[in-house]
């Protein structure tokens, strides 16, 4: 997804399905194309799709093929709504009595005109003239066959949005609106606004609507969701992007929006991303507003397929090494963070610091926890939070977290790869493992290990009534596949029988279960993963 940013802004959205986008371009002075009747559409208000601009194809609108497939075609009467713009190749209908009605069953109103006959490649300007800058909800009322209908907003040749999903209605009769599909930001004034078709078409549009984001936030608030709840609705998951390039230069990112989609379709509910975002704070902690629209667009993605999203702040190594140096960036980290992201839906869930270690003694950690959960529960009253124990996250060290009784959305994390010298094999940078090799695992005093302690786990999960997500567990790549694959899954089985959630280190980049060089799963560990059904 792409985002853009007026010059010191850094915008929030959080949708059905969810993308951000910020409108600062001017009026592209070679536009040809003409409001329809001379009106340009007022924003805020409704911006009527058959109403789009005049000036003909290849200027007011692309269309794959040259046919008007209903008024005209499908609809072949005299009356002014059956015979709209019937000479031109955009496609419109009607909704009509007995046909159209709300997914709730409820007849649509009779007679309002609507794009339809949708296909990948196809776009529509209008002209449209805002009256208010700011920010703007966007909703659309609509149908959609499938999931998988993709469309984007673009004002002034800027790409705005990216790709926004449609939510599904089963049928191209059953009409809904889609609350929130995009956050954008308007300036005063004429603008030719595009809607493109992405992916699948197969969807009807009737208007989308531009409604002040003040008024929308007030209207369409996320509701809470317990720590329980969370977990359940989590599942399995994997760790996303701490080592991709992207950070540094997007261009040349290896993970694309693409793999959002492939890693729900391969079975996943859940990312966990990894942010060192120590590197990325000025002298006065302040986190960059680069940084900021990358995180943001990694939220907006997993969000838009239906993925719960876990920020994780990762600078473990820096705070093991330095904990005078990494208290106040923690902090200023989870003030500007929870700041930022306080409208976001429920499925975004922080975690305060991976892996507490080193000079983050126990003790330590816990007067750290205390305090950045209270920076977040400044903004984010009943947001779940992830908290591990120290010692790496160790199941060792989680009969010494202290958690806050009276604050039951938190969600406890422990990290495990026992047998080190197994898991850890041939690691250049685990003194003790690299030079090892051909250890194998899988004996049936080896899985008693794993039951043992993971049942240690679930009797303080049980004690103190905090669910459990294992938050990283895996075999390093230099270890035998077969070996690999026997641990993998009989973690994965073993936390699923107790009700936790898990995330699977990691995507890609060692330990991997995405073959980046053939854009596909590492078939034997996504098997492990997500068993074949």
């Amino acid at each position: 997804m792409n985002s853009f940013a007026c010059p010191g802004t850094v915008l929030r959205s959080w949708v059905f399905a969810v993308a951000a986008g910020v409108l600062c371009a001017q009026p592209a002075a070679n536009y040809q194309g003409k409001p329809y009747q001379g009106h340009a559409q007022v924003i805020p208000g409704r911006v009527q799709m058959e109403l789009y601009d005049t000036g003909g194809p290849e200027v007011a609108f692309h269309d794959t093929d040259a046919d008007n497939n209903g008024s005209g075609k499908l609809n072949k009467g005299n009356t002014p709504v059956e015979r709209f713009r019937q000479d031109e190749a955009v496609d419109l209908s009607f909704t009509k009595p007995k046909i159209d009605n709300t997914v709730d069953g409820v007849q649509e109103k009779v007679g309002e005109l609507y794009l339809g006959w949708t296909a990948p490649g196809e776009w529509v300007n209008y002209t449209v003239d805002v009256q208010v800058a700011g920010a703007y909800a966007v909703h659309a009322h609509m149908t959609s066959r499938t999931d998988n209908a993709q469309i984007r907003l673009a004002v002034d040749g800027v790409d705005v949005t990216g790709a926004l999903r449609l939510p599904t209605t089963t049928h191209w009769h059953l009409w809904r609106t889609a609350a929130n599909l995009a956050q954008v930001r308007l300036e005063k004034g004429v603008h030719a606004l595009r809607i493109s078709v992405l992916k699948e078409g197969n969807f009807n549009l009737d208007y989308l609507e531009f409604e002040p984001a003040a008024a929308a936030s007030t209207a369409h608030v996320f509701p809470a969701v317990g720590a329980m709840d969370q977990v359940k609705k989590m599942g399995r998951g994997l760790n996303i992007i701490g080592y991709d390039p992207l950070w540094k230069d997007p261009a040349k990112a290896r993970f694309q929006d693409r793999h959002f989609q492939r890693i729900r379709e391969g079975g996943f509910q859940t990312v966990r991303v990894n942010l060192h975002a120590f590197s990325h704070m000025n002298a006065e902690n302040r986190l960059s507003e680069a940084w900021f629209r990358t995180v943001d667009w990694a939220v907006n993605a997993a969000v838009e397929n239906d993925l719960t999203v876990i920020l994780d702040e990762h600078n473990f190594t820096d705070c093991g090494r330095d904990a005078a140096a990494c208290r106040p960036k923690l902090m200023a980290f989870w003030e500007q963070v929870s700041e930022h992201y306080k409208d976001a839906p429920a499925s975004v869930v922080f975690e305060i610091l991976n892996e507490p270690n080193g000079q983050v003694t126990v003790e330590r950690w816990n007067a750290w926890a205390k305090e950045a959960l209270a920076v977040i529960r400044k903004t984010n009253p009943t947001r779940n939070v992830i908290i591990g124990p120290a010692s790496w996250n160790g199941i060792g060290a989680l009969n010494q977290l202290e958690l806050p009784e009276d604050d039951r959305h938190i969600i406890a994390t422990v990290h495990y790869y026992l047998p080190m010298a197994f898991t850890h094999q041939g690691a250049a940078w685990s003194k003790e493992t690299a030079k090892l090799s051909g250890v194998t695992w899988g004996s049936e005093e080896e899985k008693r290990k794993v039951d043992a302690d993971f049942a240690g786990v679930q009797e303080w999960s049980k004690a103190h009534g905090r669910p459990v997500l294992l938050g990283e567990f895996g075999a390093y790549d230099k270890g035998e596949m077969d070996a690999r694959v026997r641990y993998t899954a009989y973690l994965a089985r073993t936390a699923e029988s107790l009700g936790w959630t898990w995330t699977y280190w990691q995507f890609d980049s060692d330990f991997l279960a995405w073959d980046m060089s053939k854009d596909d799963w590492v078939g034997p560990i996504h098997s492990a993963l997500v068993p074949p059904k």
